[in-house]
């Protein structure tokens, strides 16, 4: 007897020497399209009633099962379905099956040459005869399914139509990319190959233009922008890179967003919608986390969930203070308003969510301690959840805060080390990294220092993390400044800034700015110092910024003390000096008075230089740092 030909990728079918053998029954169909989606693997009889009948199974479920196998038998033959313990299973000869056909030429066409590639993937998609298991769109077992096969085709016909253009057939596939945008709006990487085939073929003006369409699609369905692929695309274009006209060009897959989220009930959505929202921020797309924790606080608020309502507004507030130039005060405020709700309602991953958050704030408004004690509860919250992630964000704020606080360089090196030794391989917190390797290098260990720092730049570049190598750059400068090493102190801070530019966080680029004026201002180019320094300052808007506030005040004063300006360098010199005093994070005192040393030497007053860094001295001493201690009795000397 010839073989069976069992084919799902559209009306049910089974054909014997290309005849129909017809399955009338919708119940002996339905079973039949179960067990070919798991064919040649049994399917427990329990599981089989719970995909056929769902949660309304007759008492006489298991009877009508049997009966159910016993008509296909017939239909197909007794050897076809077979029962064994561990419940029934369809016997199907390989090739056999559409679905297998097309899964395995889709597999073969990955490891192919664009022109193999392509005509393996024409193959493959010719096994679809339209829509999956098309006559079963209410059955219980097939909802999921037509949704994953669905998928699968579309991940195919994106995969045939990159081979295409890598083949240079844009002109061909601009008109199906059309259709399929219509179809299918919230495809991404469709939109991606749409605006590439319009580029190459001539139409720069309809690809720039299908970028707006594109955001158009997203923000009327889901409240939120495309992602960076797009943005970056439609620069690229602009900008008319050659790399856009290479045959090799690829447009990487992208997490597909829609489809899991629009089928969710209102609580659910608003969940995926927060997490994709993290995902996103942890990867530095601000702008497209910000749309979507947007999006998650409307969905929230129309639900009535209030507490998930909160966690969105938590969300936008602190990327408010990063690209807004929001309060930092605002934002603890707001943190600890959140933290009373989240534990009113017994929401332990929201209390520590919200501790972090203020513990964020806390250690860069120069409240080492009091971000320390919030960042160790957390800690002990985020562990108590089992939430990993959160966990680790917990543990690098408080090392940050040991590491730049009042804790001396022992023991917070040794809390350091202890954090990272308790940290699973996967949840690593580069933060906590960062300060392990300031630590090492304020106790002179000076290969450690910058063999950590150097592991840490590699990891964010390999990982693109945006977030993390803004922070790895920051950390490699660190290190250098504890050695006094200026120049290569300078050329991290302006990689870190060109960083930020591309970015354009106001927040975090005024930082950097500052930074980079105190740098330049003392023997450097005084006009880009000035334009530095004057910049920082007009981002400082909300006045309690910490750091920032310091560092503006301290390169002006720089700026004036090398344009011989001694009154208003000194008055701006004094005035960072006594914000950094109202904080307790040591060594950024200790740099501040270092830099009124160089004020008062630009003005030459060599007794207020003397007595600036015999107060930085101090502040080493306070903390531990061998190599501050050092430097700073090594300048001293110099001068007597």
């Amino acid at each position: 007897m010839s073989a069976l030909e069992f084919r799902v990728l559209g009306p049910l079918e089974v054909r014997r020497d290309g005849e129909v053998i017809p399955i009338p029954a919708p119940k002996q169909r339905a079973l039949l399209g179960v067990l070919l989606l798991h064919a040649n693997e049994p399917v427990a009889q329990d599981e089989l009633i719970d995909l056929l009948w769902g949660d309304d199974a007759p008492l006489s479920a298991r009877a009508s099962l049997q009966n159910q196998v016993h008509a296909i038998r017939r239909a197909l033959g007794a050897e076809v379905v077979e029962r064994r313990p561990a419940g029934y299973v369809v016997h199907v000869e390989p090739g056999r099956l559409d679905l297998e056909r097309f899964q395995q030429l889709v597999s073969d066409a990955r490891r192919s040459e664009p022109r193999e590639r392509a005509a393996r993937l024409r193959e493959a998609l010719a096994c679809w005869r339209g829509p999956a298991l098309v006559e079963f769109p209410s059955e219980p077992f097939a909802q999921h399914e037509i949704a994953r096969l669905e998928e699968e085709r579309l991940a195919a016909v994106e995969e045939r139509i990159d081979a295409d253009l890598a083949l240079g057939l844009q002109a061909v596939v601009a008109a199906e990319l059309e259709g399929l945008v219509e179809r299918h709006p919230l495809r991404e990487r469709l939109w991606a190959q749409l605006m590439l085939a319009l580029y190459r073929s001539g139409r720069q003006a309809d690809a720039v233009s299908t970028y707006r369409r594109a955001h158009r699609a997203f923000a009327d369905e889901l409240g939120i922008e495309p992602g960076s692929r797009l943005r970056d695309l439609q620069r690229a274009m602009l900008a008319r890179s050659p790399a856009l006209d290479q045959a090799d060009y690829e447009l990487a897959p992208t997490l597909e967003r829609a489809a899991p989220m629009l089928a969710k009930a209102p609580a659910e959505r608003v969940r995926s919608l927060l997490d994709y929202g993290e995902a996103l921020n942890t990867l530095g797309e601000h702008r497209q986390a910000y749309s979507t924790y947007e999006a998650a606080q409307r969905m929230a608020a129309e639900a009535g969930e209030r507490v998930l309502e909160e966690r969105a507004v938590l969300k936008l507030s602190i990327l408010d203070c990063y690209m807004n130039l929001q309060s930092p005060r605002k934002h603890l405020e707001r943190a600890r308003r959140a933290a009373k709700l989240f534990e009113r309602f017994d929401d332990t991953g929201g209390l520590a969510e919200a501790l972090c958050e203020q513990a964020t704030i806390l250690a860069f408004s120069g409240r080492c301690n009091e971000g320390a004690a919030a960042a160790d509860r957390a800690l002990v919250l985020a562990r108590e959840v089992g939430n990993p992630w959160q966990e680790a964000t917990a543990a690098g704020m408080l090392a940050f805060a040991v590491a730049e606080g009042p804790l001396p360089v022992p023991d917070a090196t040794a809390r350091c080390e202890q954090l990272l030794a308790e940290a699973s391989a996967e949840e690593v917190s580069w933060r906590a990294q960062c300060a392990l390797a300031w630590l090492y290098a304020h106790t002179g260990r000076a290969e450690d220092a910058r063999g950590l720092a150097t592991s840490i730049l590699e990891a964010a570049r390999r990982d693109g993390a945006f977030r993390r190598l803004a922070g790895a750059v920051e950390c490699a400068a660190r290190v250098e400044l504890a050695f006094g090493n200026m120049a290569a102190v300078e050329e991290h801070i302006r990689f870190g800034r060109e960083l930020l530019e591309v970015d354009v966080i106001p927040g975090a680029l005024a930082g950097y700015e500052a930074a980079l004026a105190c740098l330049v201002a003392p023997s450097g180019d005084l006009v880009e110092a000035t334009r530095l320094a004057h910049s920082a300052r007009a981002k400082a808007s909300s006045g309690d910024d910490f750091y920032l506030e310091v560092l503006w005040r301290t390169a002006l004063a720089l700026v004036n003390a090398r344009e011989g300006q001694a009154d208003e360098a000194i008055l701006l010199c004094d005035e960072a000096v006594k914000r950094a005093n109202a904080g307790d994070a040591l060594l950024f005192r200790a740099r501040t008075f270092e830099d009124a040393a160089i004020v008062h030497d630009l003005l030459g007053d060599r007794t207020g230089s003397e007595k600036a860094l015999r107060r930085a001295l101090r502040e080493y001493v306070r903390k531990g740092s061998v190599v501050g201690q050092e430097r700073l009795r090594a300048q001293l000397d110099a001068t007597t």
